[in-house]
């Protein structure tokens, strides 16, 4: 089974987050106007598209198709310097965990007479929602009277409890005297229940009268797979078994939209 470094992704994470921080203290002094009438909260939502799993078969000739899988991101966020040039981000999200997402097909000679010319079909399962909380580095840059461009990076940590999910394909003969299992999917997810990752993006802001609208796009790399398991295609008529392991990273990129409130003191 192919391992990822999780040590290296977060040396990785760390170093970048570093780097960038540093320069923080040096232009924490500039100010931007147009955004201090402005909250610190914010709520955010948005959808995110996480990448598809990745198998290694073992042996046989049998595997079966990963597909992406759509996921979303809500929550809030707080902006410790929402006027400045330099800013730090935290915030707490809500998000959906996926499972996986597979197309699977038979050969008609593996299978009882009934299924001419074979079968083909496809499953998808997600998990219980996760909770995270994100450490940004945000860089804020004028581009227009009310127009802002922004880079953020930074470290995220999520609480996703440990589990395992599993399928299976079964197919009965035409007079359901006999019954075959040929293909199971089982996966677990990992047993520390926080989770690291390394996030980095950028986006537009736009100034209205009493609203700061955000979007940004997003990459999130997980420092260790979401769910990692193993496949076997079995108990068919000619072929024999193949078997292979199953790795779904829980990397995604994301849209995520936000929206602050102007302080009630402030009018334009």
């Amino acid at each position: 089974m192919v391992k990822k470094s999780g040590l290296l992704k977060t040396m990785v994470g760390i170093f970048l987050t570093i780097i960038i921080a540093s320069g923080v203290y040096a232009q924490a002094d500039k100010e931007y106007y147009a955004l201090k009438k402005y909250r610190k909260w914010g709520i955010i939502a948005g959808p995110i598209i996480y990448n598809k799993a990745e198998i290694y078969p073992q042996y046989g000739d049998y595997t079966f198709e990963n597909k992406p899988m759509w996921g979303f991101n809500a929550g809030f966020e707080y902006d410790f310097y929402p006027d400045k040039k330099w800013s730090f981000i935290t915030g707490f999200i809500v998000a959906l965990e996926p499972v996986y997402n597979i197309q699977y097909s038979f050969k008609e000679e593996d299978l009882y007479p009934q299924f001419v010319g074979g079968d083909t079909d496809k499953d998808k399962m997600y998990a219980m929602t996760s909770f995270s909380a994100p450490l940004l580095v945000c860089l804020n840059i004028q581009a227009g009277k009310k127009v802002f461009i922004n880079f953020r990076t930074g470290l995220k940590a999520m609480y996703f409890p440990d589990g395992s999910a599993s399928m299976s394909v079964t197919f009965h003969n035409e007079d359901d005297t006999e019954a075959r299992e040929m293909f199971g999917l089982r996966v677990d997810s990992p047993l520390n229940w926080v989770q690291g990752s390394f996030v980095i993006g950028s986006g537009i802001s736009y100034a209205t009268k009493r609203v700061l609208l955000k979007a940004n796009m997003i990459y999130v790399m997980n420092f260790q797979n979401a769910m990692d398991g193993e496949y076997l295609f079995d108990n068919m008529l000619v072929s024999p078994r193949s078997r292979g392991y199953y790795e779904l990273s829980g990397n995604y990129l994301g849209l995520l939209f936000s929206a602050s409130l102007a302080k009630k003191k402030d009018k334009w």
